[in-house]
């Protein structure tokens, strides 16, 4: 009994442990996103990627190095630093570490010791919202010596959505939409609405009397000149009744008979061989082993990343889409990640695809695609041209297809 009692208590101890945790990071982040995303727009190192490193390296802003001086980074002095330093054990006892008069020099002297050194200089020609690069880059350039750290990296900013903060125009534009809404409420929580101007009335025309039926109409429309009845003769000579029609009839010439239903016919089948038929089920399916759906344009997008639990700026890191209320075109959406590389060898373009296009019917990244097919970086294609799916793991070499 004594043993479940502290099995139990170790239990209750990890998950208040974890959950406290957890509050830390989430207060971290709430303090520090702004000048994560201002760094970003100085220097381009993404906002995720300054933040995850801070939460890793300050244990969220808790460890001794950030507490007593102010340095959230683990940066050591290096020859170059003039300003205070700290002596502290790390990889070896007594190292120098830089000390900050406050958090945000802290901030800012990461993102110029990573921006100023030729080390990390091949990072910025990465795409700047590939978290998953940066963070691999981070630790081949060598920032840190921990084996997993590019993981660690990857796991926070996942784990805390911090991908959001490399989209501050999304943010803040959904921040003024939520404002605009918000409309004061009136003590007899009534709410005045503007006047709607009343649509005009429009005369109805009586095509036989040639007469208005409304009487109130506020436009004027032309008469109608009366048909003139004929009388119709048969096909033989006859003069019709004088007091009808005044006119004589000859001989009429009986018109040849046309079969419409062919015409008809011939001319739909020919509409429909040409006409593209979408093919893709209603329901979530997959492309390339990542998840995917056929959406028409006009859908939200945000009721798109809502149904499918996960944030608004996910959908347009997956799809290479840039940002928008709408879709604005039918096309697949993938619900993950696309992957880096094809589930076949080659694509051999169509009649009228893109770059884009393929890259969503094949499952593959748009950066990747142009990656492994330097020769073709823009529209539109040449139809016929094979297109290589996977990374070469030789020099290219001209693909022959065989007729």
């Amino acid at each position: 009994m004594k043993l479940k009692f502290l099995t139990f208590l170790f239990i209750f101890a990890i998950c208040f442990d974890l959950s406290a945790q957890k509050t830390a990071t989430l207060i971290y982040i709430d303090q520090y996103k702004d000048i994560a995303i201002k760094e970003m727009k100085r220097t381009g190192i993404p906002a995720s990627i300054t933040l995850a490193q801070g939460i890793v390296e300050s244990n969220s802003g808790e460890s001794n190095l950030a507490v007593n001086f102010n340095n959230h980074f683990g940066i050591k002095c290096k020859l170059d630093w003039k300003g205070e330093t700290t002596y502290q054990d790390d990889d070896t006892k007594q190292e120098c570490f830089r000390v900050y008069p406050n958090p945000q020099a802290s901030f800012i002297d990461h993102s110029n010791f990573i921006k100023s050194r030729p080390n990390y200089a091949p990072l910025f020609l990465l795409d700047p919202v590939d978290d998953s690069a940066w963070a691999i880059g981070l630790k081949k350039a060598g920032y840190a010596t921990a084996s997993d750290y590019s993981k660690k990296l990857m796991k926070v900013i996942d784990d805390f959505e911090l991908s959001q903060f490399n989209f501050p125009e999304l943010n803040d534009e959904n921040d003024s939409t939520v404002k605009d809404i918000i409309l004061p409420i009136a003590k007899t929580d009534t709410v005045a609405l503007p006047k709607l101007a009343l649509i005009p009335k429009v005369k109805v025309v009586d095509s036989t009397l040639n007469k208005l039926v409304a009487k109130d109409t506020a436009m004027a429309l032309p008469s109608i000149a009366p048909v003139p009845k004929i009388k119709v003769a048969d096909s033989i000579n006859i003069k019709p009744d004088a007091k009808d029609n005044t006119v004589a009839w000859s001989t009429i010439t009986p018109l040849p008979k046309v079969k419409v239903k062919d015409s008809i016919n011939s001319a739909s089948k020919d509409t429909i061989s040409k006409k593209e038929v979408n093919h893709y089920p209603t329901t979530p399916f997959k492309i390339n082993q990542v998840a995917v759906i056929w959406a028409k344009a006009g859908t939200s997008l945000l009721q798109i990343a809502t149904q499918h639990h996960f944030p608004l700026y996910k959908i347009f890191v997956y799809n290479d889409l840039n940002e928008s209320d709408l879709l604005p075109n039918d096309q697949l959406l993938f619900l993950s990640a696309k992957k880096t590389e094809g589930s076949k060898s080659f694509h051999v373009i169509a009649k009228g695809e893109t770059l884009y296009e393929i890259s969503q019917m094949e499952g593959i990244q748009l950066k990747k695609l142009k990656e492994y097919n330097p020769t073709i970086i823009s529209d539109p294609l040449t139809v016929g041209t094979p297109l290589i799916l996977t990374k070469p793991k030789e020099p290219l070499k001209k693909i022959i297809l065989k007729k």
